[in-house]
């Protein structure tokens, strides 16, 4: 007969497979995005800076080793309190990843590394573009907050919301500009849609 203790360790376990999977999926689309970005497209303009692919790779690697090394841990006792947490720090990453995906099958060729407008640029506002204006961002800020809740490491989510979201929001600033001086629909969007995180509250004069 399972006792208590190992029944929530069962839980645990089954709870926590959701970073390694999570962290996959999203890396194995990145993946596809290298793949399909390139060819032979007209770039019309670019605003390189160090927030790309590989710096969010190296904040993942900072998170992974807070938590494996137990930096900035947290003991919860009580099992279903700890349990509690780590489920919606297991849904926070899910969630994201999910997002992250279906933003990226959005977005398409669309994609690129650095802040980039393409000649043949379209606009996405549809789906998970339509709940934010940057979901592949938002979706990470998700993903990595999930994290530390599912590992109970403050030291993770005081990362995550001192150095990690000021630097998405610098990149979406970034690719906001080129979007603003391309499309001239940009700016009710931006009224419409909020940048990283869901507008509860509606713009003046929208119903």
């Amino acid at each position: 007969m399972n006792t208590p203790c190992c029944t929530a360790a069962a839980v645990e376990h089954v709870l926590r497979a959701a970073a390694p999977v999570s962290t996959a999926v999203v890396m194995a689309f990145v993946a596809r995005n290298f793949a399909q970005v390139g060819g032979d497209r007209t770039v019309a303009a670019r605003r390189p800076s160090v927030v790309g692919t590989a710096t969010m790779i190296g904040f993942l690697v900072l998170v992974y080793q807070l938590i494996h090394r137990r930096i900035g841990m947290l003991t919860v006792d009580d099992d279903h309190l700890r349990l509690g947490i780590e489920a919606i720090g297991a849904l926070l990453m899910v969630a994201g990843a999910a997002v992250n995906v279906l933003g990226r099958v959005s977005l398409g060729s669309n994609w690129a590394n650095q802040a980039t407008m393409y000649a043949d640029q379209s606009l996405v506002t549809s789906g998970v573009f339509a709940l934010v204006r940057h979901p592949l961002y938002s979706s990470l800020i998700a993903m990595f907050f999930g994290s530390a809740l599912l590992f109970q490491n403050a030291a993770a989510a005081l990362a995550t919301a001192l150095v990690f979201v000021p630097a998405m929001y610098y990149r979406a600033s970034l690719e906001e500009r080129l979007l603003s001086a391309r499309f001239d629909g940009y700016a009710a969007y931006q009224k419409r849609v909020g940048m990283l995180f869901p507008r509860i509250v509606k713009s003046r004069g929208e119903r």
